[in-house]
């Protein structure tokens, strides 16, 4: 199996792509069909919804892909695939207020569900998945989910997956991305988001017979068929910088000796002076449009920026981020505007497409993750830009079944760098008929 890396530079969206796989024997087409409801009683009347509608293409899939929303029934949710599809491997994350398919975007008046069926074809499966008790050594656990999927897909974990699925633990991002970097090369492309339920907090995996909250779980994909991944974070940067002078785990205290969020604010330039936080904590949304971000050069010299989202501002001058920081560390700000984050849904689908070599009419299907903080800066509501966003993933595709969630927090890798945890992204990875 060969690997062919693709970097490009899109003029709206700062991209990184990841990497296609060149095909072997073809055998069996690959069939992906998906499914979805929105139906308040949810449980078992929701997925089985979903099934019917996946059924009219896949009927016996090997490979279950499940996003739902929080408090929708999960208990059922997960016992009726389990039972209907018992052969199938089925890997099954929280993720934040909706779902979206070729057909739209989906959000119930209690919740919503997507599913994506996977048969023929010569992919192998496997899947890992623990639960995190307080206290507990997430990397470690991280491997061990590694080590199950690879034996689940009947390897070991020196087979090389084409790409890795993940469900990462809300807080715990990067500890989850070192337990993946110290057993997987890093030329792999990684395709993960953080679950989190609808107010943000921490959500749940399904994977086997078990439902984790909080959990970690990992799918481990092999195939020989071409296989095609990106990743973008739509953010550029306006050379605005500074060193990270004092930091506590994910709590930025200061920027070049100075206050974090006094720095911040300038660097906005008056962006958040309706935000008064002197008396008491405030959460700050609108931080989706001009984040700060760490940044990577690449050996070519240019620079690929990681949001970490500031998201809240503390009486104390003090910042809460959606990553780890370290004392030394540069800081970037970062802009985009809500153009760019809904026209790079498309681009990070045709990115995929050309990175894997992978033509519209030899699509099978895909799946993407989008950040649910900006989803909820582009609005999601039927004609706000989130349904928009959608949109230019289906027109990219030629209608191909896809699907998506939006996430709390999103890990990928960059070629040369390896893998890491950001905010505010955009991935998508698309298998080849």
């Amino acid at each position: 199996m060969m690997n062919a890396q693709s970097m490009r530079t899109a003029a709206i969206c700062a991209a990184v792509s990841i990497f296609g796989f060149a095909p072997a024997s073809r055998g069996d087409p690959l069939q992906m069909a998906h499914g979805w409801s929105v139906n308040p009683s949810g449980g078992q009347v929701a997925v089985d919804e979903a099934i019917a509608m996946m059924e009219k293409t896949v009927k016996n899939p090997r490979f279950i892909v499940l996003y739902t929303t929080a408090e929708y029934g999960e208990q059922d949710i997960a016992k009726t695939l389990q039972s209907r599809f018992p052969e199938a491997k089925l890997f099954g994350m929280n993720v934040y207020k909706g779902v979206f398919s070729p057909d739209g975007l989906h959000i119930g008046e209690r919740g919503s569900l997507a599913i994506m069926g996977f048969s023929g074809g010569d992919l192998a499966f496997g899947v890992g998945i623990r639960e995190v008790a307080d206290g507990a050594d997430v990397t470690s656990l991280t491997k061990e989910a590694i080590a199950d999927a690879a034996r689940d897909a009947g390897k070991t974990v020196k087979d090389v997956p084409s790409v890795v699925l993940l469900g990462a633990m809300k807080g715990k991002e990067d500890a989850v991305v070192a337990g993946i970097g110290a057993v997987i090369s890093e030329d792999v492309p990684l395709v993960g988001g953080t679950h989190c339920d609808d107010r943000f907090g921490q959500g749940y995996v399904i994977g086997k017979d078990k439902i984790c909250k909080p959990g970690i779980i990992v799918g481990l994909i092999y195939s020989q068929r071409k296989i095609g991944a990106s990743f973008y974070s739509g953010f550029v940067g306006e050379k605005k910088s500074g060193e990270i002078t004092s930091c506590d785990g994910r709590m930025l205290k200061e920027i070049d000796n100075r206050p974090a969020q006094e720095v911040y604010r300038e660097w906005a330039n008056g962006y958040f002076d309706d935000i008064d936080s002197s008396k008491e904590s405030k959460l700050v949304m609108s931080s989706a449009l001009c984040p700060l971000a760490k940044a990577v050069r690449l050996p070519n010299g240019k620079m690929r920026y990681i949001p970490v989202r500031p998201w809240r501002f503390n009486p104390d001058g003090t910042l809460n981020m959606g990553g780890d920081i370290h004392n030394g560390d540069t800081i970037y700000y970062v802009e985009a505007s809500k153009k760019a984050l809904r026209k790079r849904a498309g681009l990070v689908a045709k990115d995929a497409m050309v990175s894997g070599r992978i033509k519209m009419k030899q699509i099978a299907g895909g799946l993407h993750i989008y950040c649910a903080g900006a989803a909820k800066t582009l609005g999601l509501g039927p004609d706000e830009d989130t349904s928009k966003m959608v949109k230019e993933i289906r027109k990219t595709m030629g209608g191909k079944p896809f699907i998506g969630g939006f996430t709390a927090g999103e890990q990928g890798n960059i070629p040369g760098y390896g893998f890491f945890h950001g905010n505010l992204m955009s991935s998508m990875v698309l298998f080849e008929e």
